[in-house]
């Protein structure tokens, strides 16, 4: 005879030891992976949901300490989800970006060193970002490198024909204010 499911609707997280609302907690969906796929590891909410042991908070800090001391695994799996959502080819894996990593820590574009982390929620300036050299070839070998966040966000989609375009119009214009 099964025991009966405990429904609850306070639990300890595992990590911080607070005793939190439910809500506090992730939604658990079964494993899809490995010898226990399609199981769920996880407790009874008072909904009768499933979830995680630990507290969202908690997660998130883990995640956070996690990127900081490798920002690397992030990157390739943020990397497969925007080949992915774009339709376009990925087939590099962690060795690659450790190859192509700068040695001196450095964007090679601003000479910055990188800065890991987040602030409010968005990657910093000058955190590591892997730049697709020519976007339509997607995350391949030999069309990556990791530059500040700034700069692949200035950089965007841009062909070198449109950064020329940007460049010799701001410098024009610059230069005419300067006259002035």
């Amino acid at each position: 005879m099964a025991r009966p499911t405990k429904f609850v609707e306070f639990k300890f997280c595992k990590t911080c030891h607070k005793e939190l609302n439910y809500k506090n907690f992730r939604i658990v969906k079964p494993l899809t992976k490995g010898p226990n796929k399609g199981k769920l590891v996880a407790w009874t909410d008072i909904k009768g949901g499933k979830r995680f042991g630990k507290c969202k908070d908690c997660e998130v800090n883990r995640a956070r300490d996690r990127y900081l001391d490798n920002p690397i695994p992030q990157m390739l799996s943020n990397s497969r989800i925007r080949a992915k959502k774009k339709g376009i080819p990925h087939n590099i894996d962690s060795s690659y970006l450790e190859k192509i990593w700068p040695k001196d820590n450095k964007c090679p574009v601003l000479g910055n060193k990188f800065e890991m982390g987040y602030k409010n929620g968005k990657s910093k300036n000058l955190s590591p970002s892997l730049d697709r050299i020519i976007p339509k070839k997607g995350y391949v070998y030999d069309n990556l490198v990791i530059v500040s966040d700034i700069v692949n966000r200035l950089k965007s989609d841009a062909t070198l024909e449109d950064m020329e375009k940007i460049l010799k119009f701001y410098t024009k214009k610059n230069n005419k204010n300067n006259n002035i």
